[in-house]
């Protein structure tokens, strides 16, 4: 029988150790690819487009035809009487923070009087917490509305606060028709990328789609609250709404 010596044990049982130790952290890494997988789909899945006839001048921002596809892109808010639910409740980093707005919904609050059960819209709405200029009316004054964020990492970060209203993965139109444009990705400062900028970070393309649109796939005409913070190109879709149509406080 052949001895072994004692350090060629140990080598043997510390080989032994590591080994397993690596097949154990390579199941648990691999145990989570699903999961990661499955993530990336829900979240890219918005960003998949297949070409059609409703981009571009041609587009009327009320095509019946646009406003059927707008609403493939909204997603149904969870019901406000759900609101105290355990099933549903609000998932936000700083839940103790009432109004993270930095004092602009303070400043509506007190033009509005403190209204109840109105009617928001945030363009620019990031993950649905920070600097976020609607939740307080959400929480605390029962208002509903209209999230739009346009970047996906932002944006799957929004789904997860379950805000009582209906959030979209789609952007702003800077013209009076839909298009499809290339947007700058870079936290709360992205921006669509206009041919006269320097694009810095990464890209992702984006549906726009006109503020008309938007509402008509709604069926709302009168909003209380419209928050715009797109990073410059504000004017420019100021410039698409048709306000004799559209009523906003």
């Amino acid at each position: 029988m052949v001895k072994l010596s004692r350090r060629f044990k140990y080598a043997v049982i510390i080989s032994a150790v590591i080994m397993s130790s690596i097949l154990m952290y390579k199941l648990q890494w691999d145990s989570s690819l699903p999961a990661v997988d499955i993530e990336q789909e829900e979240i890219w899945k918005w960003y998949n487009y297949t070409e059609d006839n409703l981009n571009g001048p041609k587009v009327s921002m009320d095509d019946p035809r646009l406003v059927q596809k707008v609403k493939s892109f909204l997603i149904k808010p969870v019901d406000y009487k759900l609101k105290s639910s355990i099933e549903y409740p609000y998932k936000l980093s700083n839940p103790e923070v009432k109004d993270p707005s930095m004092g602009q919904a303070e400043r509506i609050r007190t033009l509005l009087r403190n209204k109840e059960n109105g009617f928001f819209i945030e363009a620019g709405a990031l993950d649905g917490e920070t600097r976020s200029n609607s939740l307080y009316f959400e929480r605390y004054l029962n208002w509903t509305g209209l999230l739009i964020e346009p970047d996906p990492l932002n944006f799957v970060e929004l789904v997860k606060r379950n805000r009582r209203a209906w959030i979209s993965p789609t952007c702003l139109s800077i013209n009076s028709y839909p298009d499809v444009v290339l947007f700058e990705q870079n936290r709360n400062m992205g921006k669509i990328a206009v041919k006269s900028d320097k694009v810095k970070g990464n890209t992702v393309n984006v549906q726009c789609f006109p503020f008309y649109s938007y509402l008509l796939a709604l069926n709302v005409t009168h909003i209380d609250y419209f928050s715009l913070d797109i990073e410059g190109l504000e004017l420019d879709v100021l410039k698409t709404i048709p306000f004799k149509d559209v009523n906003i406080e």
